[in-house]
């Protein structure tokens, strides 16, 4: 049975991974970025499947034959959760329900069904644990699938569905390192910001973007400016940005080849494009968030 973390401070950040053995698709976890409780929704429990190969990804090899991904064992271990939560007094409130895991989750074909299924569930949700927000984490890829945007759309008109849209880099350089895709990877620079502007006219973002050592180099002055360059360019053609999350590094990785930034570098990194951009900055550390950037400067 799925096992909750403990009430009142669940396990923290570096333990994601550890944590989503809890269940083999629900993992209830603390997360930085939400401000506490989440609980993600894993749609590859059998494998990675993702259109990028990013080096920070925490996703380590899945033994194989695992069995895949059905929505009725979904269904099975958010009951699990809830009876496990409904039991007892002040449990820790539930912030969001988050689809992340081991993928890109625009890639399921239950991904409809799955949301579905999510807006029944916060319906039956005690009142203690709150109205959560359902969190879709997307790497951009699939904004161009007019399928794909279209459903989003739908959940985010009917249920206020929140998509967090990755978006790492400025420039193609970048973007390529930091997507795993290499020089001649199939998927374009100019193809993820135009589907990311397209999708982003219709529903609002919350940009999310990694920032963190690679092969021993951190993120330009260069590389902020393009970046921020590219958030002024789509804004102004008319994306809509709720905020922008910049984060470091902070579990293992297989690729071992990712390092954090640390507090003083990230604070800079949010100050800058904060004040570039006039949109509002999140930062968040190994294991915190950040004080705000300047109380003037979105």
């Amino acid at each position: 049975m799925l096992k909750p973390p403990p009430r009142g401070l669940a396990t923290g950040v570096a333990e994601h991974r550890r944590d989503r053995e809890a269940g083999r698709v629900v993992y209830p976890v603390i997360s930085r970025r939400s401000g506490g409780l989440s609980l993600g929704i894993n749609l590859f429990p059998d494998a990675k499947l993702c259109s990028f190969d990013c080096p920070y990804c925490e996703v380590f090899p899945i033994a194989p034959g695992m069995p895949g991904f059905s929505i009725v064992e979904l269904e099975s271990e958010l009951g699990a959760f809830l009876d496990s939560y409904d039991q007892g007094p002040a449990p820790e409130p539930l912030r969001d329900i988050c689809l992340s895991g081991n993928g890109e989750p625009c890639l399921s074909p239950h991904l409809g069904g799955v949301l579905d299924l999510l807006a029944r569930f916060r319906g039956d949700l005690p009142l203690r644990l709150g109205r959560p927000e359902i969190v879709l984490i997307s790497n951009s890829s699939g904004f161009s699938d007019p399928g794909v945007s279209d459903l989003l759309e739908r959940f985010y008109r009917d249920e206020g569905l929140v998509v967090w849209a990755k978006l790492d880099a400025g420039n193609e350089r970048l973007f390529r390192a930091m997507s795993g895709l290499g020089a001649a990877g199939g998927l374009s620079f100019d193809g993820i910001v135009a589907g990311l502007l397209a999708f982003s006219r219709r529903v609002p973002v919350v940009v999310q973007t990694m920032l963190c050592g690679l092969d021993g180099a951190a993120p330009s002055a260069s590389d902020l400016e393009d970046y921020s360059a590219l958030l002024s360019r789509l804004v102004r053609e008319g994306a809509r940005v709720r905020e922008v999350h910049l984060y470091t590094f902070a579990r293992p990785c297989p690729s071992g080849r990712c390092s954090s930034l640390d507090d003083a570098a990230l604070a800079g990194a949010a100050a800058f494009v904060q004040a570039s951009t006039g949109l509002r900055v999140r930062a968040f550390g190994r294991s915190d968030e950040l004080p705000p950037a300047s109380d003037g400067a979105a």
